[in-house]
């Protein structure tokens, strides 16, 4: 006779994974072996894994930039703005101007790039 299929709650999977957990952490916390994971993830989700670990994982992140882009603009948070100006624009807070040296009969010249 066949053992009775363990229960997964996916719904807490799925946030567990979109917290940034790996599938052994996942395993350990439902006190599951990391193969019945795995292997009921293509049972129940008919998918690998690691594609199931992928997908929830990029929505965690949508969840994130989403709070960050709300605390910049609707919250007005300054340092938000500053930081998502760096990240997403490639912004800087100075630039630096290196000067090259250039002596030609003893006059010297700065050249600015």
């Amino acid at each position: 006779m066949a053992r009775p299929k363990t229960k997964i709650d996916w719904k807490r999977v799925n946030e567990l994974l979109e917290a940034d957990c790996e599938g052994t952490e996942i395993a350990a916390y439902l006190g599951l072996s990391v193969n019945t994971l795995y292997n009921r993830c293509k049972l129940d989700n008919k998918c690998n894994f690691s594609e199931y670990l992928q997908q929830k994982k990029a929505k965690g992140n949508s969840l994130i930039k989403e709070k960050q882009f709300e605390a910049a603009t609707i919250d007005k948070d300054r340092s938000m703005l500053i930081w998502l100006g760096k990240q997403r624009l490639n912004q800087k807070d100075k630039s630096e101007i290196d000067q090259k040296t250039t002596e030609i009969k003893g006059i010297t010249f700065k050249d600015k790039k």
